[in-house]
């Protein structure tokens, strides 16, 4: 027989795992915000390596699999993932334009996310409207990387994720910190 914790006890865990997360999210936004031009190389170049690693990864298995039907097609998509992410890797102004037009969107998709949430949920309670205006300043962010797009966004777009990771980060913190405040 066990006994089950309390459930203010496994509130605190997770409020603890989310807390950490947070603290993460908001140091990633400052040293964004502080080097955008760093920010926008990781974001265009972590994504051209998973895809020209993901490419050499699916044509070796497609050796590997022997006398299997569809082995020459597989082999022609993994080339086509390859050269693809050899591009990324090879132009990164032009992939990060792409990559500022999609984060532009992607942001803008988040931040109406994040408004309904902050009303329809009421997360942290007496804190939504902090979630609000993150999600305010992320739909904001990205009508202005579509607005400035490709010229602007190019250089706005490292500190804008930034900006976002910060506020998104903070927010979390704040619904955390209410949960756990709920418990006292």
């Amino acid at each position: 027989m066990t006994m089950e914790p309390p459930l203010g006890t496994e509130i605190k865990a997770a409020t603890g795992w989310v807390i950490a997360l947070s603290l993460g999210l908001m140091l990633l936004g400052i040293v964004a915000i502080l080097v955008p031009h760093i920010a926008l190389a990781f974001f265009t170049s972590g994504p051209g390596w998973l895809v020209l690693i993901s490419g050499i990864l699916q044509v070796i298995q497609s050796f590997q699999a022997g006398p299997v039907r569809g082995t020459c097609l597989s082999r022609g998509v993994g080339a086509l993932y390859a050269i693809a992410g050899l591009y990324i890797l090879i132009n990164p102004v032009k992939s990060a334009a792409v990559f500022a037009f999609a984060l532009g969107l992607l942001f803008i998709v988040e931040g109406v996310f994040t408004i309904a949430m902050a009303f329809g949920y009421r997360a942290g309670r007496s804190l939504s409207w902090f979630v609000a205006i993150n999600g305010i300043v992320t739909l904001t962010l990205g009508i202005f990387v579509i607005n400035g797009w490709p010229f602007r966004a190019l250089w706005l777009i490292g500190m804008y994720m930034g900006i976002s990771l910060l506020l998104s980060g903070a927010s979390l913190l704040s619904a955390a910190l209410a949960a756990r405040e709920e418990l006292a």
